[in-house]
């Protein structure tokens, strides 16, 4: 690999997207770009790096379909937007990309099994909190070379941060083309603004104040729910917007070990044993019992974002991108709702998140991973493929504010800016910040995080090699759906409920898993001083 340039280098730009949670985690975070707008001029016109292959040098007289797996619900004009894509494609490399989107309630049950059963696709998003590791480890991708990036990936390889590279790499070696631009997508929460002017409630800057809000309308308001409640997937914390002043991070999913996101010398403990914590499940457990969220929370299906977004929830919570959009999305539509975007955690530092958190890896059987490799150059740096997959059609879904920004119109409910997870393929160079009020928001909350409070994480590159414990892995993520979501939903009462999960969490082999973990963390901080 090259050498290694600073991480703080990466250009700071601002986008919309959906995490991880995304996320939360994840996902997964910009702020006001210094850089051009990268040329839109097609990649058969540009020059190829030394000792690589330009296009027009690689036979593409066969035409060939690529199918890509994509995450969440597929947005309505999603089909109308890739016809578009693919005359693109269709014309450069005489390819086109047929889609599959895997919907959240089904993620972590089919996204692994689509790879087990070795399915018939050719590309897929992937990340650090959507099974990348595993599935490298697993062969389910295709392992990239140099040579192949600089052959049929030129482009990337030229401007893909070298840390991006080195954050993707699995056991030495790359099984995706890693996204390339700052992040930092901590929970927030948005609410509707109305409501809480209409019961005379203060401002919601903390999380006493988010928790008054929803029981609020519990109590008072007919017909819409609160809050769609915790999070039903192992995710590392039941509600990131009510832990985030902790400033704990996890390891893994599967378990509830953390370390001091700020620590020289990461030392994992078990957050059930903190009464930190503890404190933070008690609050849930009342806010439960005040009716915050449904009592059948823990099992249901419902997007709750869309549900938000609909006029069925009073508050709803992610990362600071997904919330920005939403708000845009719901200013243009319900302006009377009046949406805000709220901190609940102001002085809190945030993580930088690592740049495994999405790229696109390419399936080790797929019957094209050539021109695959050649659609995603084009779709990170071609600026038409870029406008179209992340903004939708000019003149319907969006419009362009100079050469660097974008205003939505109504026509974006049927594909929402940065809503169809092209997130595979965010570049700094392409991405446009949004006009108006939800684009000023971005803009001052990013300036702010990035002066006052970004830490960058000893273990932002650190990869766990879950080798040994794999069997203790799936017990504890058992252990966690049977025991911990229960207490997290205020189903449970913490004094109660963690005890009994302390137990089980031991008979699954925490212990082993622990010191497993640890020993691979002090191995790399060892390495990496």
């Amino acid at each position: 690999m090259r050498k290694k340039k600073s991480w703080l280098g990466i250009p700071l730009v601002l986008t919309l997207g959906m995490l991880a949670s995304a996320c939360s985690n994840g996902g997964n975070n910009e702020s006001a770009s210094s850089s051009a707008p990268a040329s839109s001029a097609p990649a058969s016109t540009t020059a190829a790096p030394s000792g690589s292959a330009s296009p027009e040098a690689i036979d593409t007289s066969d035409p060939v379909t690529l199918k890509m797996v994509l995450l969440g619900p597929k947005p309505a004009d999603t089909d109308e937007v890739y016809g578009e894509v693919n005359k693109i494609l269709k014309e450069k490399i005489n390819a086109t990309i047929e889609l599959r989107f895997i919907d959240w309630n089904e993620h972590a049950q089919k996204y692994p099994l689509m790879f087990a059963a070795n399915e018939d696709f050719d590309m897929a998003f992937t990340s650090s909190w959507s099974f990348y590791q595993p599935t490298a480890r697993k062969g389910g991708f295709l392992e990239l070379t140099e040579d192949m990036l600089k052959k049929y990936a030129p482009t990337s390889w030229e401007k893909e941060d070298p840390l991006g590279w080195e954050q993707a790499s699995v056991d030495g070696k790359l099984y995706m083309v890693p996204y390339d631009y700052f992040e930092s997508g901590y929970a927030m929460a948005i609410i509707r603004g109305d409501l809480r002017e209409k019961y005379k409630l203060p401002e919601v800057k903390s999380q006493v104040d988010f928790a008054n809000f929803l029981t609020t309308i519990a109590q008072n308001e007919k017909g819409i729910t609160p809050f769609g409640g915790p999070s039903t997937n192992l995710n590392g914390s039941a509600m990131p917007i009510m832990f985030a002043d902790l400033q704990r991070l996890f390891v893994h999913g599967s378990v509830p070990l953390v370390y001091d996101m700020q620590s020289e010398r990461p030392t994992l403990t078990n957050y059930l044993e903190d009464p930190k914590y503890v404190e933070k499940l008690n609050v849930l457990y009342d806010m439960a019992q005040k009716g915050a969220w449904p009592k059948d929370a823990i099992v249901s299906k419902t997007d709750w974002l869309a549900a938000f977004k609909e006029g069925k929830t009073a508050a709803h919570t992610g990362n600071l991108l997904t919330l920005a959009g939403t708000m845009d999305a719901i200013n243009l539509a319900h302006p009377e709702w009046k949406p805000e975007v709220v901190d609940l955690t102001p002085d809190a530092k945030r993580y930088r998140a690592p740049l495994n958190g999405g790229g696109i890896g390419i399936h080790a059987t797929s019957k094209h991973p050539e021109r695959a490799l050649m659609a995603l150059d084009l779709l990170r740096y071609d600026k038409e493929l870029f406008d179209l997959t992340t903004y939708g059609i000019k003149g319907k879904h969006w419009e362009p504010v100079g050469d660097d920004k974008y205003k939505s119109l109504p026509g974006s409910t049927g594909y929402p800016p940065d809503g169809a997870c092209p997130w595979g393929w965010r570049t700094p160079d392409l991405y446009r910040q949004l006009e108006g009020a939800a684009g000023d928001l971005l803009t001052s909350t990013y300036a702010d995080w990035k002066a006052n409070k970004i830490v960058d994480t000893k273990l932002a590159t650190f990869v766990l090699d879950d080798t040994n414990i794999k069997n203790e892995l799936a017990a504890l993520g058992n252990v966690q759906k049977t025991y911990l979501l229960p207490i997290y939903h205020g189903l449970v009462k913490p004094e109660e409920g963690i005890p009994v999960a302390q137990e089980k969490l031991k008979q699954a082999g925490i212990d082993k898993v622990q010191a497993e973990m640890q020993k691979q963390i002090d191995a790399f901080i060892a390495s990496n001083p």
